[in-house]
């Protein structure tokens, strides 16, 4: 099954100021998460270059300490608004060893990103709460779909809450934090 991230991220200068708006928009909060991130590259496929991404993702539930890991690959963005792009990811029993095969096929560790993450969800749209090391607080707004003709529609939704919150969509930014901490600006 093919699947469409649709997101949307900005700068933020008051993460609780934040998720109190988004609680009385009628946001329920999810788990708090650290999440630390490993970016890999190739010269055979350079993720990088085409403007893709693929990471390992150690996430750690900070309530019960509990800790999975994801491999996750970004395609392309696919508009000059958001960060929309297809995706695909899978649990991963054991990073170490999934980092293993990916340098046996010639892909190398190049960067991480760390952060805390707190989630929270109003019908099919989450709204993520990050604070980056290095970086500061950000406002992520997502939806995962399974077709990207809903990407209007779904960023138009995302347009409204920040609305809702008193934000705007020239706010946003399309640079990763992966890019935002080696000080590169995607244009991608």
């Amino acid at each position: 099954m093919n699947n469409f991230e649709i997101e949307i991220k900005l700068p933020v200068s008051s993460l609780e100021e934040i998720k109190e708006k988004l609680i009385l928009k009628g946001f329920q909060e999810g788990a708090s998460i650290r999440e630390s991130d490993m970016y890999y590259n190739s010269e055979y496929h350079d993720v990088k270059k085409l403007g893709e991404a693929l990471r390992i993702r150690k996430s750690t539930e900070l309530l019960t300490g509990q800790t999975q890991a994801q491999l996750n690959f970004k395609g392309k963005k696919i508009d000059q608004v958001s960060m929309s792009r297809q995706e695909y990811e899978t649990a991963v029993e054991n990073p170490e060893c999934m980092e293993k095969i990916l340098i046996a096929l010639g892909f190398s560790p190049v960067a991480g990103v760390q952060k805390t993450r707190c989630y929270m969800k109003r019908d099919e749209m989450t709204a993520c709460l990050d604070q980056v090391d290095g970086l500061g607080s950000f406002l992520e707004l997502e939806v995962i779909a399974a077709e990207e003709s809903m990407r209007e529609a779904y960023l138009q939704r995302m347009e409204s809450v920040l609305t809702e919150l008193g934000l705007s969509m020239k706010d946003t930014v399309r640079t990763s934090y992966l890019s935002m901490l080696c000080g590169e600006n995607e244009t991608k």
